[in-house]
């Protein structure tokens, strides 16, 4: 999305695997965060700083693995009442409610005086928690 990569960090395991009716949803999810971050956020201000950390945890909800996802933008001047009346959008729509509904996600989605602060939590493949983890 154009960020400058010195301002970016990804942090996390390779090799998890989403089943394929998760894929489309997590990624317009990411997506939508990534295009308000250019708009409006980490990836539009210099100052802006976007940290994205990933886990697995194998032994999650029911002894199923769960994918945590935590995307936290910093350095970013935002006007909190401004950001409010702008965090209806279809991108929060879909994190708050699709993801909960369509990939049985845990989400939270916040307005900081920094930047936007979301988590994604979710349900894996089985097979990953088989999966060995790479840096």
């Amino acid at each position: 999305m154009g960020g400058d990569p010195e301002r970016i960090s990804l942090n996390g395991p390779a090799g998890i695997r989403l089943r394929s009716s998760t894929v489309q949803t997590l990624a317009m999810a990411l997506h939508e965060l990534a295009t308000n971050a250019v708009k409006y956020g980490a990836l539009g201000q210099a100052a802006g700083r976007l940290a994205i950390t990933w886990s697995l945890d194998p032994d999650g909800l029911e002894g199923a693995p769960w994918l945590h996802i935590d995307w936290r933008e910093s350095g970013v001047e935002m006007q909190l009442a401004e950001a409010s009346s702008r965090g209806t959008g279809q991108g929060r729509e879909l994190i708050e409610r699709a993801l909960p509904y369509q990939l049985k996600a845990k989400t939270t989605y916040a307005f900081t005086p920094n930047g936007v602060h979301c988590t994604i939590s979710l349900p894996v493949s089985a097979s990953t928690g088989e999966q060995t983890k790479h840096g």
